[in-house]
C-alpha cells in the first residue's frame, strides 16, 4: 500500500465541509509539518489503515480556526524544499510517480528527457509555446489527481519548468493552491490567475458560493470538480443533490482523480448517508493515502457510529509512525478529549505543543484538557494568552464561561458573558443551550423564568420530522427533575437511555424513580452506575443514597466512612457527611455530621434542611431559624423550606 506521512510548515485552518453541530468547544487550527515517511509495514500496516490525518475535531468549530497566528516562522516557497532533502523522500517520490500516475500520465520521471506526450483533456486556453509537452501534461495530471503530493509536485515542477508565469502556469498554479488551501486547509498565498479563463472564473464564482454547473458536452475533468469549492460551507441537502451528476462524470472522466470521490463523500455525509460517505472515502484514501481529509471523514463518521476505539487505534497507529505531526497529535488529541480520557488528551497535546507552541487551537485544547481535570487556575492562565489575540472567540468565551460557573462558582459572571453571545447569533445551539442550563440553574426567579422560554424554543425542532435533539431532551429532564416534576421527566427516560446510556443519564434515572418511589427500579440504576462506573464519584455518592433508601444502613455506613477517609475536602466529602448524618441514630452525631458537611460546603443546602429539621423537631427555634435562613437564601422556592418560614413567621418578624 502506498502513503506517506506528510509534514509541512504553516498553520493550518479546518476544512470548511466539517458537518458536525457544536459539542464541543474548541476551533480548528491545524499545521503541517515538513518531512515524508512512510507508513508500516505488515503487522503494523493495519494499524495504519489507509488514513491520513483527520478533519479538524468536530469538538473544535470554525470560529477558532480563524482565530490570528503569529506569521510562520519560514517562507511559504522553502515548506517544500525538505520533500528533497531526505532519501525516503526521494524513494517515494519515483514510488509516486510509478505508482500513482492518471491516464494521463504513466511512468514518466520528472528527471527523465521528457518523452512524448500523451494526449491530454482538453484545456479551455490556447497553450503557450513554453508549457507544451510533457511537463505541462504531466503538471495536468498531478492537478488532476487531486491528492496533497500531487498538487505540490504539480506547484514545484511549475516553478522548476520556468513556466509559472506563462498563462497556463498561472492557471494552474491557481488551481492547484486552491485545492490545498480549500481542501488541504493549507495557507498558500492565493495567486493572480488570468481573470478571463474558465478555470479562473470557476474558482471566483465558487468563492461566491456559486455553483457554476459544466456544459454537457465538457469533457474537462476539472471543469466539474472545482465547481464543488462553492457548497463547502452549505448544508443545503438540495444543493448537492445538484452536483452529484457532475461529479459522478468526473469520475468517468478521470477513474483515478481522488477529489471526486472525495467531494461524493462530503455530499454523501452531509446528506446523512454515512454508510455511503464511509465507502467513499474509503474509495479516495484507496486512490491516494496523502488525501488525509478523507480520514478525516472517516474519522468522523466512524465516532458518530460509536466506534471510538477504532478511531483512537487509528490515529494512534498513525501518531506513532509520524512523531513529528502536529495534525495527527492534535486530532488524536481530539478523539481523546471526545472520549473524555483526559490523561492521554495531555499527553498528546503537550506533545504537540512542544513541536510548535504558538497554535490557538493547542492551546484551547489544553486549557479545556487542564479544566476538565479541575485545575482552573491553570486554566484561567492559558485563557488569558490565547484572549491576548483572540478576545473575541466564539469557543474561548463558551469555555471561559463554564470556568466562570464550574470552576469559580460564579454563575451570574458566566451569564453574562453568555448573554451577548448568545444576542449575536440566536442558532448558536451549544452557547443557546449552556446558557438555558445556566438560567435554569439560577436561584433568581426572572432568569429561571428566562431559562424555561429558552428552553421551549429549543424543544422545536428547526424542521418538522426532526427530532428534538438529545441534548435538549437531557435539560428538559434535568429540569423537571430540579423541580421534583417527577411524571414529566419520566416521559423523557426511554430515549434518553437508548441513545445516551451516560453516568449523568443514570443519575438522572435514578433521581426520577427515586422520586416516583420505585425503589427496586431505582437501586438497579444506582448499581448499574458503581459496577460500569467504579471510578465515577457521583454514581458512588448515589448507590449509598440507594442503599439507605434500601434498608442496607449497614452496608451504607461502611461505604460512606471509607469515602470520607479517601477523598480530600470538597463538596463529594460534604455530601458523604451529610448521608452519614441520616444514619446518626442520635441529636448529636447527626448534628456534628451535618456541621461537618457545611465545613466541607457552606451551600451544602441538604445538611441545612437537616438541621432546620433536627432542631425544630427539639423545639429549638432560635438554631432552627437561624439555618432556616441560610438555606432560603440558596432556595427561596423550596417547598419544605417555605412551610417552615410560614411555622417561624412571628418570630422572624
Amino acid at each position: 500500500m502506498r502513503g506517506a506521512c506528510v509534514d509541512r510548515g504553516g498553520s493550518l485552518p479546518p476544512t470548511a465541509h466539517k458537518v458536525a453541530p457544536y459539542p464541543p468547544l474548541l476551533g480548528g487550527w491545524v499545521e503541517a509539518l515538513t518531512t515524508v515517511s512512510f507508513p508500516p509495514t505488515g503487522p503494523k500496516a493495519a494499524a495504519f489503515g489507509t488514513a491520513f490525518p483527520p478533519n479538524p475535531p468536530h469538538h473544535l468549530t470554525a470560529d477558532a480556526a480563524a482565530a490570528p497566528r503569529p506569521p510562520h516562522r519560514r517562507p511559504a516557497d522553502a515548506a517544500a524544499a525538505p520533500l528533497r532533502q531526505s532519501p525516503a523522500c526521494m524513494v517515494f517520490l519515483l514510488l509516486v510517480f510509478s505508482c500513482s500516475g492518471t491516464a494521463a500520465v504513466r511512468e514518466i520521471p520528472i528527471d527523465r528527457p521528457r518523452p512524448e506526450a500523451k494526449p491530454e483533456q482538453p484545456f479551455q486556453q490556447a497553450r503557450p509555446r513554453e508549457s507544451s509537452g510533457s511537463v505541462s501534461s504531466t503538471i495536468r495530471a498531478l492537478c488532476d489527481q487531486g491528492s496533497f503530493y500531487s498538487l505540490h509536485q504539480a506547484m514545484d515542477l511549475l516553478q522548476a519548468d520556468g513556466i509559472s508565469e506563462s498563462e497556463f502556469g498561472r492557471v494552474m498554479n491557481a488551481v492547484s493552491v486552491t485545492l490545498l488551501n480549500k481542501v488541504y486547509g493549507e495557507q498558500v498565498p492565493s495567486p493572480d490567475p488570468p481573470k478571463n479563463h474558465l478555470y479562473s472564473r470557476i474558482i471566483s464564482e465558487a468563492e461566491r458560493g456559486i455553483y457554476k454547473e459544466p456544459p454537457d458536452s465538457s469533457t474537462s475533468y476539472l471543469e466539474h470538480i472545482l465547481p464543488f469549492l462553492a457548497l463547502f460551507d452549505d448544508t443545503a441537502q438540495s444543493r448537492f443533490a445538484i452536483a452529484l451528476p457532475d461529479l459522478e462524470k468526473a469520475r468517468r472522466l478521470n477513474p483515478k482523480g481522488v477529489l471526486a470521490p472525495y467531494f461524493q463523500g462530503i455530499a454523501a455525509e452531509k446528506m446523512h448517508k454515512r454508510d455511503e460517505a464511509l465507502a467513499l472515502y474509503r474509495t479516495a484514501l484507496d486512490l491516494a493515502p496523502d488525501c488525509y481529509p478523507a480520514a478525516f471523514g472517516m474519522a468522523r463518521i466512524m465516532e458518530e457510529q460509536g466506534r471510538n476505539a477504532e478511531a483512537v487505534e487509528l490515529l494512534a497507529g498513525m501518531n506513532e509512525n509520524c512523531p513529528n505531526n502536529v495534525v495527527i497529535k492534535r486530532e488524536l488529541g481530539g478523539v481523546y478529549i471526545r472520549e473524555r480520557d483526559w490523561n492521554e488528551a495531555a499527553r498528546v497535546i503537550e506533545q504537540a505543543l512542544e513541536l510548535d507552541p504558538d497554535i490557538p487551537a493547542l492551546i484551547l485544547m489544553r486549557a479545556q484538557v487542564l479544566f476538565e481535570t479541575g485545575q482552573f487556575v491553570q486554566t484561567q492562565a492559558l485563557l488569558d494568552k490565547f484572549a491576548a489575540e483572540n478576545p473575541e472567540n466564539r469557543d474561548y468565551l463558551l469555555l471561559r464561561a463554564r470556568l466562570q460557573n464550574e470552576g469559580f462558582k460564579n454563575r451570574e459572571n458566566a451569564i453574562n458573558i453568555l448573554r451577548p453571545l448568545n444576542k449575536q447569533n440566536t442558532a448558536d445551539f451549544p452557547v443557546a443551550l449552556y446558557l438555558t442550563r445556566l438560567l435554569l440553574e439560577s436561584t433568581n426567579v426572572s432568569e429561571q423564568s428566562e431559562g424555561r422560554t429558552m428552553l421551549q424554543t429549543l424543544m422545536r425542532p428547526l424542521r418538522a420530522g426532526e427530532d428534538i435533539p438529545i441534548d435538549v431532551i437531557l435539560l428538559a429532564s434535568e429540569d423537571a427533575v430540579r423541580r421534583a416534576d417527577w411524571q414529566s421527566a419520566a416521559k423523557y427516560q426511554d430515549r434518553i437511555l437508548s441513545e445516551r446510556r451516560t453516568p449523568v443519564a443514570l443519575v438522572n434515572a435514578f433521581r426520577i424513580e427515586q422520586g416516583l418511589g420505585s425503589k427496586n427500579t431505582a437501586f438497579a440504576f444506582a448499581r448499574e452506575l458503581t459496577e460500569n462506573y467504579p471510578d465515577y464519584e457521583e454514581g458512588t455518592a448515589v448507590y449509598a443514597e440507594a442503599l439507605i433508601d434500601s434498608g442496607r444502613h449497614g452496608e451504607a455506613l461502611r461505604l460512606i466512612d471509607a469515602r470520607i477517609t479517601a477523598l480530600g475536602s470538597g463538596p463529594y466529602k460534604s455530601r458523604y457527611y451529610y448521608l452519614r448524618g441520616i444514619l446518626r441514630g442520635d441529636f448529636d452525631s447527626a448534628v456534628s455530621d451535618f456541621r461537618a458537611a457545611l465545613f466541607e460546603n457552606p451551600r451544602n443546602l441538604d445538611a441545612l434542611k437537616g438541621l432546620v429539621e433536627l432542631y425544630h423537631k427539639r423545639g429549638d427555634e432560635r438554631h432552627a431559624l437561624y439555618y432556616l435562613r441560610q438555606a432560603l437564601a440558596i432556595d427561596p422556592k423550596d417547598p419544605s423550606l417555605l412551610q417552615y418560614q410560614k411555622d417561624y413567621e412571628s418570630i422572624s418578624r
